[in-house]
């Protein structure tokens, strides 16, 4: 039988070991670029090196048994996945602005955002997108957002939150950074924006550099725009940022009524569009 004194040095050594997976653990995910919703459990984390991975952006289905999305960004790189359960008492909605807020706080381009179900199939999402049929849910019950992040280095990160019909709320992270940065142009549906302004009030575009009007990038961004605010013809809103006077007057140019749009604060670096 062994003595007290090696029990409790096992014991000790037990702990010193349990101690140390728990940091490492912990510097691991330090790996994510948003903090956590406050006591939200992990329940998943994988990380996959040099993964072929594509990055939803619009409406997916199955053809053929096979998963197929209207956009996606494919490339090889490093992919982190954390899913977490939220604590009992916070909905969805709280868990998916707290980790959306942290993003659209770095330097970003909004690429796809949807709610409920017109993000299609749960189960879907789950099984095929994300390999973790515990996200399953009621399709009312969804929201899914994915955003790129224009820093160094290049990252793509969506997110996925879910009620299921248990009541359990679970939040989804692909944090995808790809190993050689995508360069080819990527613009959100004009959906995307007008679900953004009826949600969050205002669209935020910090990267965005309208002072060359002839550019391709440019005139894809004002017809976008003009897109949007035609797809709700009471919606008004005010520009802020060095380019909001030009931006207002080329989409008067394109046919937009002048009192629909205001011209705010022009001190701000790229464009803050906020709703009336």
């Amino acid at each position: 039988m062994p003595s007290r004194s090696r029990v409790a040095g096992l014991a000790a050594g037990l702990s010193i070991l349990l101690t140390s997976l728990a940091a490492v653990s912990a510097e691991e995910r330090s790996d994510a670029v948003i903090e956590p919703f406050p006591r939200a459990e992990l329940v998943q984390e994988r990380k996959l090196d040099d993964a072929d991975h594509g990055v939803v952006l619009g409406n997916i289905r199955r053809i053929n048994n096979q998963l197929r999305a209207e956009r996606e960004v494919r490339a090889v790189g490093d992919l982190l996945r954390l899913t977490w359960r939220i604590p009992d008492g916070h909905s969805a909605s709280e868990a998916f602005l707290h980790a959306k807020q942290q993003l659209l706080d770095q330097p970003h381009t909004m690429l796809f955002f949807c709610e409920a179900r017109e993000c299609g199939s749960s189960s879907l999402w789950a099984n095929q997108v994300f390999g973790f049929s515990r996200l399953y849910g009621p399709e009312d019950n969804q929201a899914y957002v994915a955003i790129r992040l224009d820093g160094e280095p290049q990252r793509f990160v969506s997110l996925y939150s879910i009620t299921r019909g248990n009541r359990h709320v679970y939040l989804h992270l692909d944090q995808f950074t790809p190993s050689e940065p995508v360069l080819t142009p990527l613009y959100p549906t004009p959906s995307t924006l007008i679900k953004l302004l009826r949600t969050d009030g205002e669209l935020l575009l910090p990267e965005l550099d309208l002072s060359d009007a002839d550019s391709a990038q440019s005139r894809t961004w004002l017809e976008l725009l003009n897109r949007t605010l035609r797809s709700d013809t009471r919606l008004r809103v005010v520009l802020h940022g060095k380019d909001a006077g030009a931006v207002a007057q080329s989409l008067r140019d394109l046919g937009l009524r002048g009192q629909r749009v205001e011209i705010g604060e022009t001190g701000e670096s790229g464009l803050r569009i906020e709703r009336l």
